[in-house]
């Protein structure tokens, strides 16, 4: 099996070099070529033949979300995973929009980098959910990779009810489960239980992978609300 070609963008050299030491334990991981400015960032794409690219968002020569339009619309097979220290909510919705299919910061640990890449470069989307706005990052990466669901999902998606489906619709929105309460006319308890019931019926632990079911499935949203409920007392908190 061909290794995956990464190129390394990162203005830091000590960073770069200690990257390309830990990339080298694995033989499936290759690195190809690197660059230290955003205006390197094509040439280095283009030498390596980049599978992945690994980008710092921030760096001398020109602005990351540019920089990752650019290699989308040069090197569209090329797909790009975010390592960086920076954890703005709006720049990783940004990135999202302009390409990226990962987003992570720098003090993860080597496994979780390795795990990463070989997940961006399978077509998959990959965020740390504790990340701002990690479900919207995930939701916009998804539908721009035209990933198709493997066929237990997409049924899986098919099996939620339309107050279920309506709800889901909104999770993958970004809302919060006080926020799709007051959207849907229910209770913040009645939205826990629904979230609870879609875990359940998509096999999923997490918020974000429930949006990228519904996204990876093309579902549309429901083309208009369910019936308003008479809102009745419900506990407080987040629930999931």
């Amino acid at each position: 099996m061909e290794p995956i070609k990464v190129v390394l963008a990162d203005n830091h050299t000590l960073f770069r070099e200690g990257l390309k030491r830990i990339l080298a334990r694995e033989k499936d991981l290759l690195v190809t070529a690197e660059g230290g400015r955003a205006d390197d960032v094509e040439n280095a794409v283009e030498e390596g033949q980049g599978d992945v690219l690994l980008l710092e968002l921030r760096m001398p020569g020109g602005d990351g979300v540019q920089t990752l339009l650019r290699i989308r619309e040069r090197y569209p097979d090329t797909r790009t995973l975010i390592l960086t220290a920076y954890a703005d909510a709006d720049a990783i919705v940004d990135t999202a929009k302009a390409g990226a299919r990962g987003y992570m910061l720098k003090d993860v640990a080597p496994e979780t980098l390795f795990e990463a890449l070989r997940t961006v470069h399978g077509g998959g989307v990959w965020i740390d959910e504790t990340l701002p706005r990690a479900a919207e990052f995930a939701a916009i990466a998804a539908a721009q990779s035209n990933a198709q669901p493997p066929r237990e999902e997409a049924d899986a998606v098919k099996s939620l009810t339309r107050r279920e489906m309506e709800v889901l619709t909104l999770l993958a929105e970004g809302l919060s489960n006080d926020e799709i309460a007051a959207r849907t006319f229910i209770s913040e308890r009645t939205v826990r239980a629904h979230v609870t019931n879609i875990f359940a019926k998509l096999k999923v632990d997490n918020r974000v992978k429930a949006a990228l079911a519904i996204l990876r499935g093309g579902v549309p949203s429901p083309s208009s609300p369910a019936s308003p409920s008479p809102r009745r007392p419900g506990g407080s908190g987040r629930g999931r």
